[in-house]
């Protein structure tokens, strides 16, 4: 692993913690985004802002189910790391050149209610192409959820 890319991944899992975020992200050594908000929302929230950000970046995350692994391999993060990611985010990323780290490995993500499985892993079980899975968590967002990530100011 390239020593800056191994430098960033720690820079990002060091703020992740001492800060208690959900999500941080830095590209290059201007660049930081952290996030407390749960589940897939800040990294939609970046494809939907300013996509380019994500290109060769690191991130850190509490979580991480097929879903992000699929949008992180196709809008290209260099590096990840996660508290939990489920075995198919694992299977996605080893098709990936995305440099990765977990500290615990789980069947798949649950729910909020912790009964069932995530709707995100749900939803991207049989989905292999990262612009499907990007589409389908759009549209579950703005149907079922009454999110439209397409209408999130830009300043926000």
């Amino acid at each position: 692993m390239p020593e800056t890319v191994m430098n960033n991944l720690e820079q990002a899992k060091k703020i992740l913690y001492e800060n208690n975020y959900t999500f941080v992200l830095l590209n290059g050594n201007d660049t930081i985004i952290t996030s407390n908000k749960k589940g897939i929302i800040p990294l939609m929230e970046i494809i939907q802002k300013n996509e380019n950000l994500l290109n060769n970046s690191v991130v850190a995350d509490k979580v991480i189910g097929k879903a992000a692994a699929l949008l992180m391999t196709g809008f290209k993060v260099r590096a990840l790391y996660t508290d939990l990611m489920s075995q198919k985010a694992i299977e996605v990323l080893k098709q990936s050149s995305i440099i990765y780290q977990y500290q615990k490995c789980v069947d798949y993500v649950q729910n909020r209610a912790k009964n069932g499985q995530c709707p995100m892993e749900k939803l991207t079980k049989d989905i292999f192409d990262y612009r499907i899975a990007y589409q389908r968590i759009l549209q579950y967002y703005k149907e079922v959820l009454n999110i439209d990530f397409k209408k999130i100011p830009a300043d926000e």
